[in-house]
């Protein structure tokens, strides 16, 4: 398809903060630097590289700031944020979604959508028992907590007529072309998301002696795992990112008495190709989408110890890291112990 003479709109879940999917809505945005770019809600300067572009919001965006903040709080009514969006002046839309984007409207029978996938929508399936476990609520909202797998089951059908109405699909690795088939039984092409390469490997940094994993502090993430197992074994880790775990772990490591484990919270992209460089290792403890965390640490010529599941079993090879089994702690201290005794080899 030739986009060149098209009217282009890019459509994103939400605008909150800076992570791999946001990368993705800024390569986009300079690809068709004169489309608009439309999502939910919006906070300024979360996307430092979006500044100055146009970017509309939902109704939403009307809501108090922190309550924007909180997009989760906010998914029931994500789906008809996105369907009230008029986009009938566009010939193609492009959304980018692990969530609700593709709940679009086609006003036109000449519009064509893309959607470029993250997941399908992963509180809805194959991660629905860990989110109603794990995820904390607000306490103005855990006496409604019950009703949370009957949102959830309201939402389902919602997001399986909107994946039907999606002209094409495309996914973000294998793994989750997988899911797409799965879960809304729709072909998919595989475009792995864009990083710049160069930029990390361009680092002076010389290595140290920690290991490092960068994100956020959610539960699948599983940074509660890497602090737990580092209290044991005593091995120097740096933490970037920050979230709603990030006090629990830090809980965890004041409580064990150590003083191994830094926590880095929010740290500067201008910062990262050195942190990475100067790392032994990057950890990724999580079945991921894709990871473009770990593809940065590699650039920076940093090998990866990651779990052996998921998006990242497509870019990290045997020359370039290690794999462990299960997300555990005797799994994850096994993988960091083949990592040393090969150490010398990456």
């Amino acid at each position: 398809m030739d986009l060149k003479d098209k009217k282009v709109a890019i459509i994103a879940d939400w605008l909150t903060n800076q992570g791999g999917a946001e990368r993705v809505i800024v390569a986009l945005s300079d690809l068709f630097p004169r489309s608009p770019i439309f999502t939910s809600v919006y906070a300024e300067g979360s996307v430092p590289d979006l500044k100055g572009r146009d970017i509309r919001t939902s109704f939403l965006q009307k809501l108090p700031e922190k309550l924007r903040k909180k997009h989760q709080f906010l998914l029931p009514l994500l789906p008809k944020a996105f369907r009230s969006l008029d986009l009938s002046e566009f010939d193609v839309i492009i959304s980018s979604s692990s969530a609700f984007a593709k709940c679009i409207t086609k006003t036109r029978k000449d519009q064509v959508h893309i959607c470029y996938c993250h997941t399908p929508t992963r509180y809805l399936y194959h991660a629905r028992q860990e989110y109603l476990d794990e995820y904390p609520l607000p306490a103005v909202m855990r006496p409604f907590k019950f009703l949370q797998p009957k949102v959830f089951d309201w939402m389902t059908p919602q997001d399986l007529l909107a994946a039907r109405e999606v002209d094409y699909f495309i996914a973000n690795s294998n793994f989750i072309g997988q899911r797409i088939k799965k879960y809304y039984n729709r072909d998919s092409t595989t475009i792995y998301p864009c990083t710049d390469t160069d930029y990390f490997t361009n680092s002076s940094a010389q290595k140290s002696d920690y290991f490092l994993a960068l994100g956020r502090f959610i539960p699948y993430k599983k940074f509660e795992l890497l602090v737990e197992t580092f209290i044991k074994n005593g091995l120097l880790l740096k933490l970037g990112g920050v979230g709603p775990e990030l006090e629990k772990c830090k809980k965890m490591v004041k409580d064990a008495g150590v003083a191994n484990i830094k926590f880095l919270e929010f740290v500067d992209y201008k910062d990262l190709p050195n942190l990475y460089a100067g790392a032994r290792a990057f950890l990724f403890p999580a079945e991921e989408d894709f990871g473009l965390t770990p593809v940065e640490a590699m650039s920076a010529g940093t090998p990866v110890i990651a779990l052996g599941a998921g998006g990242v079993t497509e870019s990290v090879t045997p020359e370039t890291g290690v794999f462990f089994e299960a997300q555990t702690v005797e799994s994850l201290q096994a993988g960091i112990e083949v990592f040393i005794a090969r150490e010398s080899a990456f």
